[in-house]
């Protein structure tokens, strides 16, 4: 076997998401060239071509040691027998995460159909006799393009106990092959690179790319334009009012919705949690697999007051060097809501104004209808420190008696890849949103080194 150890799968999902409740085959790498195949019933509203899955953790993998060949061993086949609870980032896992560590160039290499994919890496920075945290330099790469690049600054602000990240990228794949390789830094002794799990899932064509789109440039009179030449990396997927919705309850795509409050700056005297009175209905203006219908059944408020001033404000940390797709996600949810008109507010993002008079029902023709609003934000000019993208959302200048309080129900933020192709910012665990599930768990962390 070759020094470049490569570990391909091909998966192909069954036509059954027709159904409300439908079966999806998860299909697990092992180190073997193994495939185990499991279905669980979820509700789906997208059918993926393709579901892969690398987990470094499994009881039946051994232990490895390095090898100068880094492709001579053979590791027995893997029994997964719990796959329902794989994507939920929950403490039903007694044991920590096993990591895969490669201290030579690593690729792994997954055959899948031609189209825009989710690539997510999972990782749980780690203390490990023999290895420290300093010494994890590293790059990934995917296709042509750098997916995260760690520094010494990665690990400034880390906390082991609380740290455990998912980056999630969406790339296009033209020739069926995914590549996805780590490098350990060439610049420094013992670098070594780290992973827990990779996911590679299909999605929508037009989900988030949408060539022939005009989209607003915030600040600016000129549109913008995203191509499938773009990769995208989420920085942000908020379930505004809402509370967390794990990866099973997503409407296909296995994404998760966190609750907003930590990036609410405003106090709780000026805004409030609404939830729907009408039943969120799907229509032909958007795709039901663009958010769960949790997401447009709640939202957040701002109270109303004499002055009309109210407001309701999040500060959202990004990487600065690059353009930003922001996602707002609306839905009217009062059963009151018969017309244009009725609630009618204004919009802020980066301190500029991206809608004077938003109207949901004059956007959505209805209530109860899911309707989201893209625009383009630029902090392609590089500082050393991470930037705040600023969202707000205040009452209209009429009297309350003329247009209802402000609303949001959701919220996703994107990175551009910049002219160099890289989404590579200097803190890439810096905002994992996911609580380590392990922390409070004894049990020792077995490792796989190539």
């Amino acid at each position: 076997m070759s020094k470049k150890n490569q570990i391909m799968a091909r998966s192909r999902m069954p036509s059954m998401f027709g159904m409300l409740l439908s079966f999806c085959s998860f299909l697990f790498i092992t180190h073997n060239n193994s495939l185990v195949a499991i279905s669980v019933e979820v509700a789906s509203s997208y059918e993926p071509t393709d579901i892969l899955i690398l987990d470094c953790s499994s009881s039946d993998i051994p232990f490895l040691i390095e090898r100068d060949d880094i492709g001579s061993f053979h590791v027995p086949r893997t029994n997964f027998s719990v796959v329902s609870k794989y994507y939920a980032l929950a403490p039903v896992y007694r044991q920590k995460p096993q990591l895969c560590i490669h201290k030579k160039p690593f690729t792994y290499t997954f055959l899948v159909s031609s189209g825009p994919k989710f690539i997510r890496l999972h990782f749980n920075p780690f203390s490990f006799s023999g290895f420290h945290m300093s010494k994890a330099l590293f790059s990934v790469s995917a296709a042509h393009f750098t997916l995260l690049k760690t520094s010494n600054a990665s690990y400034s602000k880390l906390q082991l106990h609380d740290s455990y990240t998912v980056k999630e990228f969406c790339i296009n794949v033209d020739d069926g092959v995914l590549n996805v390789t780590f490098t350990p830094s060439p610049d420094v002794s013992d670098a070594f690179a780290f992973v827990n799990k990779i996911e590679v899932i299909s999605m929508p064509s037009n989900l988030y790319i949408q060539e022939a789109v005009s989209l607003p440039l915030i600040g600016q009179a000129s549109s913008y334009y995203i191509k499938n030449s773009k990769a995208l990396e989420m920085m942000h997927r908020l379930n505004i009012g809402g509370e967390f919705i794990p990866a099973l309850e997503d409407t296909g795509m296995f994404r998760e919705w966190i609750p907003d409050a930590s990036f609410l700056t405003t106090d709780g005297s000026n805004s409030g949690i609404v939830i729907s009175d009408v039943q969120i209905k799907q229509s032909s203006r958007i795709p039901a697999y663009v958010g769960p219908k949790q997401v447009y059944a709640t939202a957040r408020t701002v109270f109303a007051d004499g002055s009309n001033q109210s407001r309701a404000t999040w500060l959202l940390p990004v990487d600065s060097g690059f353009y930003y797709l922001v996602r707002l996600h609306f839905c009217e949810i009062s059963n009151e809501a018969k017309r244009v008109g009725y609630r009618v507010f204004h919009v802020y993002i980066k301190d500029q104004t991206a809608e004077d008079q938003a109207d949901i029902f004059l956007w959505s023709h209805g209530a109860g209808i899911p309707v989201y609003r893209d625009y383009i934000v630029n902090f392609s000019e590089h500082t050393k420190r991470r930037k705040n993208l600023s969202l707000l959302i205040r009452n209209g200048n009429g009297s309350i008696r003329t247009f209802k309080p402000a609303i949001l129900n959701g919220l996703e933020i994107f990175k551009l890849s910049d002219s160099n192709n890289s989404l590579a910012g200097p803190f890439s665990f810096g905002m994992g949103k996911y609580s380590n599930p392990w922390r409070k768990e004894g049990a020792s962390c077995r490792n796989h080194f190539f």
